[in-house]
């Protein structure tokens, strides 16, 4: 079982682009596993919506609170809006965060300013402004792993391999200025 982390992006990347958002940076925290597939759907809705060039709109950044993880917060968000980033697709909450701290610092208020969306969930809602987010899974991944593994175990004869992908879902909350409804995912 696994969660189409991709879909996931484009999820969050099509909600801002409903809000007037053509300009969407990608932040990431380093050696997160779950980026490359993140990356990979916000560069392909970016493209299939045919918003502008998106040079410059990628960042990872380091931990929220790990050494010198302000200094390059705030060049991240110096380099996002001189390249027109008015939105941050940011992955994940403790990152957003961050980002929107240190936006504070420097006289933007988010949403306003800056709309914010991450992903993951674990605890947007409790940020100030609280985080629209995309949610994956993981109660209901972990579940279905464990019936998967449990199943494969008890039965002496061998049984099929099983893909399970389960699709994220968005949460609509304050720091992305809107509540225009999600269009659905296209499916692959």
């Amino acid at each position: 079982a696994t969660t189409a982390h991709s879909l996931g992006a484009g999820l969050a990347v099509r909600h801002l682009v409903t809000l007037g958002h053509r300009r969407i940076a990608f932040v990431t925290a380093r050696f997160s596993p779950t980026t490359k597939a993140l990356r990979e759907g916000w560069q392909e809705t970016v493209a299939s919506l045919g918003l502008p060039d998106h040079t410059g709109l990628t960042h990872d950044v380091p931990s929220y609170g790990s050494s010198g993880w302000a200094d390059a917060y705030d060049a991240t968000l110096r380099a996002c809006r001189e390249a027109g980033a008015t939105a941050l697709f940011v992955h994940s909450d403790s990152e957003a965060i961050g980002l929107i701290e240190r936006a504070h610092e420097h006289g933007l208020t988010v949403p306003d300013d800056l709309a914010v969306i991450t992903y993951d969930d674990e605890v947007a809602a409790a940020a100030d402004p609280p985080l629209t987010a995309v949610r994956p899974q993981k109660h209901r991944l972990g579940v279905l792993a464990a019936e998967l593994a449990l199943a494969r175990a008890s039965d002496p004869v061998e049984r099929p391999v099983h893909r399970v992908e389960l699709w994220p879902t968005l949460v609509v909350r304050a720091s992305c200025g809107g509540t225009a409804p999600v269009p659905a995912p296209v499916s692959r």
